[in-house]
């Protein structure tokens, strides 16, 4: 197979080997085409003998270049991307999925429009919660020890146990919420005094308030809240004292005291706490399902009487 710079007439080529012409045949296609015909991977030669790309002698890498050929092959075209992105839309198919059937470049080319939609994905997200966690409360544990006692471990193990894809550990403190996706069990991880605003921590922290958000670099984040484990090696107290309030008399202790269930963890304590709060995640999620579906039946009757 040969590829020149410029068009050239069978007659000429067959000239230039000094052969017939009958034993020359035009390409009539991309060459790249030509390229994957030759070891029969295009659509017409599929049912032909299939040849291994390194049984092909070439003046460049053929191997490489079918490597690449493959790739834009792959390439989904812009109808197939549309769909992809509408089941995106219609939650058919998560963020992640749809990177893997579009790539990096194509989620970067439509950046703003997604970023539109997992913003609208996120609020219907957030009614539903609303919906189904209507008359409950989000419990507050504040899991305190000293340093390296392995607060987070062990609330990652129960959590990977119960709720292996609905919990979400915060990162970075001065962003706690900046990589939250709607999950229902949340740990801030090594809180301290300076993080928050007080105020602010106790519109957080508030267990009967379950339409909230949680603040964030770019856009606050819809709270979808069912439990929430604060790792931190303050205590209660010690932590409240460390806060830069303005007012005590306002913003008192026992506002805080009452939001949260403080659990000290030693090394002499870990498999009880741990227990404890596995029963304790065991015994709310059977209310949870009793009062959602409840919520959903009384939903449903509203429905068919209008």
């Amino acid at each position: 197979m040969l590829h020149f710079k410029d068009a050239k007439t069978i007659s000429r080529v067959s000239k230039i080997f000094n052969d017939h012409e009958q034993y020359i045949e035009a390409w009539h296609s991309i060459i790249n085409n030509g390229y994957s015909y030759l070891i029969h991977e295009t659509t017409n030669a599929k049912s032909k003998h299939h040849y291994d790309p390194k049984e092909v002698v070439a003046s460049f890498d053929f191997k490489d270049r079918i490597n690449e050929i493959r790739q834009k092959v792959k390439k989904p075209s812009r109808q197939a991307i549309e769909n992809f992105i509408d089941d995106y839309s219609n939650e058919k198919i998560t963020k992640e999925e749809l990177q893997e059937e579009i790539g990096v470049l194509e989620m970067a080319k439509h950046k703003t429009l997604l970023d539109h939609i997992e913003d609208i994905l996120a609020y219907k997200k957030h009614q539903r919660f609303l919906k189904d966690f209507k008359g409950q409360s989000c419990k507050v544990y504040w899991i305190y020890g000293v340093s390296g006692i392995g607060k987070t471990k062990l609330v990652r193990e129960i959590l990977e146990k119960q709720h292996p894809e609905d919990f979400c550990i915060s990162g970075s403190q001065r962003d706690h919420f900046q990589e939250y996706k709607g999950q229902k069990f949340i740990v801030i991880n090594d809180l301290r005094p300076n993080d928050y605003d007080y105020g602010q921590l106790l519109t957080l922290l508030d267990p009967w308030e379950i339409d909230k958000m949680a603040p964030a670099r770019y856009h606050d984040r819809y709270l979808n809240a069912r439990a929430i484990y604060i790792t931190t090696p303050y205590d209660p107290l010690s932590f409240y004292l460390e806060c830069n309030i303005a007012n005590q008399v306002i913003d008192s202790f026992e506002q805080l005291k009452r939001r949260i269930i403080p659990l000290q963890l030693t090394k002499s304590n870990t498999n009880k706490v741990k227990n404890d709060l596995i029963t304790d995640d065991k015994l709310s999620e059977a209310i949870w399902k009793i009062k959602s579906q409840k919520n959903t039946s009384h939903a449903n009757r509203d429905k068919s009487n209008d």
